[in-house]
């Protein structure tokens, strides 16, 4: 066989889905391939063929060509994949809940095993269960899809605009805010390099009182400038590529600070304040903020997903 077009062939190949599509498949386009070189140059050789190749496609156009009618999800099906992953992430979600309550863990084979852990450890499970539950609706309706039967499947009706969404998320950033920003950053800054710590009791700059000790307030400190400077940093690269791969990433690096700071902890990190109990406000303040940053790690896989 000559050398190009086994190439060629080879990398037809690895857009195909099954080997018997590809056998077929790379048999017809080598005999065209074949055919088209000795009626148009009148003779096969590497030459001719390479020329022949150049003209009949990209491998990527080729294979596409011919699996059209062969789908890995039927565009019927498409729509149903992220209202059924929904149902079912309601579903882990909900169970993940009652496993942390009861402080167990939970096998419900062969779909879901839930480990025990504490409720930290899960804000940065549920980012995975979702696209765990996202592939398996996938290899599901995969299978549907091969059965090559008029299969109805149940449509739920969820009433979530994510176009929407997306175009609200991709407003071009403003140069006003990002000088606020930056100036209050740079505040913050300040007050840490003069006072080695963000968190006050008083209010009294002259003699400020820190809310926690010396090692956790530089620790916590350097956290929560780490967490909005990588906020002011994915900002600056929307005016250069505003995509929602940008917060994508930007969720993605926050999410894990704080499962860093979480794994990290600082013994009796809160100076003694009678009368109020400072570290369930803190446990509370920082759940917070992890669910408010995975919920819009989710969005952006979801927008990303949506994506043609």
């Amino acid at each position: 066989m000559f050398k190009k077009l086994e190439i060629y062939l080879d990398e037809i190949s690895h857009y195909l889905t099954t080997s018997k599509e590809k056998e077929e498949i790379s048999s017809e386009i080598k005999s065209h391939i074949l055919e088209k070189a000795e009626q148009e140059f009148g003779e096969i050789t590497e030459n001719t063929l390479e020329r022949v190749i150049a003209a009949y496609g990209s491998p990527r156009q080729v294979a596409e060509k011919y699996m059209d009618d062969s789908q890995i999800i039927a565009p019927v099906f498409k729509s149903h994949l992220l209202r059924y992953t929904a149902m079912l992430f309601a579903i882990h979600f909900g169970l993940t809940i009652f496993a942390l309550i009861s402080k167990t863990s939970m096998l419900i084979f062969p779909f879901f095993y839930i480990p025990k852990m504490d409720n930290f450890q899960a804000f940065f499970y549920f980012p995975m269960t979702f696209i765990y539950d996202l592939g398996l609706v996938g290899i599901v309706l995969y299978f549907v899809t091969q059965t090559r039967k008029d299969v109805k499947l149940p449509w739920p009706k969820l009433n979530l605009n994510w176009q929407k969404m997306a175009e609200s998320r991709q407003e071009k950033p403003k140069i006003i805010l990002l000088i606020l920003m930056l100036l209050g950053y740079a505040a913050l800054v300040w007050v840490y390099l003069r006072y080695h710590t963000l968190f006050f009791i008083s209010a009294n700059f002259k003699e400020p009182e820190s809310l926690l000790n010396p090692d956790a307030s530089k620790w916590y400190s350097l956290a929560l400038l780490a967490l909005l400077g990588i906020g002011i940093v994915a900002y600056i690269i929307k005016f250069f590529s505003n995509s929602e791969g940008v917060n994508l990433l930007r969720s993605a690096f926050q999410l894990a600070i704080i499962g860093v700071v979480i794994n990290t902890p600082i013994e009796n990190p809160f100076v003694e304040f009678p009368y109020y109990d400072l570290h369930t406000s803190a446990n509370v303040i920082v759940a917070i903020v992890a669910i408010l940053i995975a919920i819009d790690f989710l969005k952006s896989l979801i927008i990303l997903g949506k994506k043609p």
